[in-house]
């Protein structure tokens, strides 16, 4: 397991989803990235969002598909 983790580069909280490492995990980066601003999100996978307190506060969400909205939403 990962954590796929989403920060403005503006700053604020960042959001973050536990996933399976894998070709769905690739797929769904590229996808959320492709409707985004190119400079406006950083999409980072990490085994312990704890060891990256920079990105600290984490909201930690629970389907892919509510990430990827909150993403849109937040980093649009």
């Amino acid at each position: 397991m990962c954590y796929l983790i989403a920060k403005n580069n503006q700053g604020g909280s960042s959001l973050a989803i536990q996933m399976m490492h894998g070709k769905e995990l690739a797929k769904f980066k590229q996808e959320i990235l492709s409707e985004l601003p190119q400079d406006g999100v950083q999409l980072l996978t990490v085994s312990r969002p704890s060891a990256y307190t920079e990105y600290e506060p984490f909201c930690f969400l629970d389907t892919p598909d509510h990430f990827a909205q909150e993403v849109k939403n937040c980093f649009s």
